[in-house]
């Protein structure tokens, strides 16, 4: 009896092939750039690392960017490992050259030469010298990390769907002398942030591609990540078209993307960054150059509010968006003013939001200002609420009940004074610039805060049913 080997030997082959090209590294240059550790240029380097790159890199249970699993990415791609990034010499970056970091966040190629699972940045020579500036600091950020991140790894569908949609080739752009455009509230600059350094585009338009930012469809969202609790989550279409933006003030918008509450008084759903360092000049001119576009009629499944021009706002964004109250701190017109004393416990519960709300309030200050001293006043009684229901409603479950992402720092939260606790939840920022936990200041006045902190100090957060993965 005779067999035949070469049918099969033909497969084994092809799959060989296959893969070793799902492994083939590329070429991609070296940018000539070297860190700009200015004054300037650390605070510019902070606020873009804190806006797109600390959620990737630094995990809910660390204090450091030492990397973290990226749960956000579709599982049947392969399981994915986002780089550490502090400053040890063999698990970090601590011996890797500027140059080496510029290719990584400019083409997405790791030091071994292949294609990353990570955006790739068009940022300006400028900026990016500001970027591996901050990197190279003394941020407790990238206070040394022994442990070396997981490598990521396809699965084989995976890899060949990259390899296909990628060509396995990085994006085409100069290695050098990409300029950054004058800032200040112009379309230019607009577009220079919705494409270059927070990168809307890529996240708001379906597909893998390359090339996909420059099509029709580009900010029309539909673009699939899991939420913080393991759910597919499809990012909005943030055109102005009726299944978009259209009816979002630059009040709302700015909001929404800088302190993560949406115009109905829900939190703006994960894995969406907050952009923290957004001034007022960045979100006129990203809110100008997004409305520039052509509307997209797209109408993603879950995302929210879609507005109609007859929308009610709650009570405290009309306030915020008006007169404010005379107590409240003046802010630039473009960024919504931020009244201290306006929501009520009432005007917290006329909403609730269908997905997460990250913090730390269990992790020392970063370089933000210090913690709240027991010299303040005491605070007031706290006001009749359910703060199980609160912390369910306002998204805090997703992300801090059993087994979700943040839910380590419950415990430690719980070792914090009320009063600490109570600054967390309001003003989460003040404590962790980059935090993708929202901004409730405006929604929770001092004595419902102080009832969730209560909450939270007893170990509320422990009896919540788990969140799945």
């Amino acid at each position: 009896m005779r067999c035949d080997f070469r049918g099969p030997l033909r497969s084994t082959g092809l799959l060989c092939t296959l893969l070793a090209g799902c492994a083939s590294t590329v070429q991609a240059p070296y940018p000539a750039i070297r860190a700009d550790s200015s004054p300037a240029a650390l605070e510019r380097g902070a606020s873009i690392f804190h806006a797109s790159c600390e959620a990737c890199h630094r995990g809910g249970d660390v204090e450091t960017a030492s990397g973290a699993p990226l749960h956000e990415l579709p599982s049947y791609m392969g399981r994915f490992h986002a780089s550490n990034l502090t400053s040890h010499p063999t698990a970090g970056i601590g011996a890797v050259s500027d140059e080496e970091l510029a290719r990584a966040i400019r083409y997405a190629v790791s030091r071994d030469g292949r294609l990353m699972v990570m955006p790739s940045y068009g940022m300006g020579d400028k900026d990016l010298a500001a970027v591996l500036g901050f990197m190279r600091s003394k941020h407790p950020l990238f206070t040394p990390e022994a442990k070396p991140a997981p490598r990521s790894e396809f699965s084989f569908i995976g890899g060949l769907g990259f390899r296909f949609i990628t060509g396995n080739e990085p994006v085409q752009r100069p290695p050098i002398g990409i300029p950054v455009p004058p800032k200040g509230p112009t379309l230019e600059y607009g577009r220079y942030m919705a494409h270059d350094v927070y990168d809307c585009a890529s996240c708001h338009t379906p597909g893998f591609s390359p090339e996909k930012t420059s099509d029709d469809e580009v900010f029309s969202g539909g673009m699939a990540f899991k939420d913080s609790e393991g759910n597919e989550v499809l990012s909005s279409n943030i055109t102005f078209h009726g299944t978009g933006l259209a009816h979002w003030t630059l009040e709302d918008f700015t909001r929404a993307v800088r302190d993560g509450i949406a115009p109905d008084g829900s939190a703006v759903r994960m894995p969406m960054p907050r952009f923290r360092g957004m001034d007022s000049d960045e979100a006129r001119a990203l809110y100008d150059y997004l409305r520039s576009m052509p509307p997209r009629k797209n109408a993603v499944e879950g995302a929210r509010p879609r507005l109609t021009a007859t929308f009610q706002r709650p009570a405290w964004v009309t306030t915020a968006q008006g007169s404010a109250p005379p107590d409240a701190p003046v802010s630039s017109p473009a960024v919504v003013a931020t009244p201290a004393k306006t929501a009520s416990s009432e005007s917290a519960t006329a909403s609730a939001p269908a997905s997460a709300a990250a913090s730390d309030p269990g992790s020392s200050p970063h370089a933000a200002g210090p913690a709240p001293s027991d010299s303040h006043p005491p605070l007031p009684s706290p006001a009749p609420v359910d703060a199980s229901k609160l912390f369910t409603q306002f998204g805090c479950a997703a992300c801090h009940a059993p087994g979700a992402r943040y839910h380590a720092q419950m415990s430690r939260a719980a070792g914090r004074t009320e009063e600490e606790l109570v600054q967390w939840i309001r003003t989460p920022a003040r404590f962790l610039p980059g935090t993708p936990m929202p901004t409730y200041e405006e929604l929770l006045d001092v004595a419902t805060a102080r009832a969730l902190a209560q909450w939270v100090k007893s170990g509320g957060p422990a009896t919540m049913a788990s969140a799945t993965h």
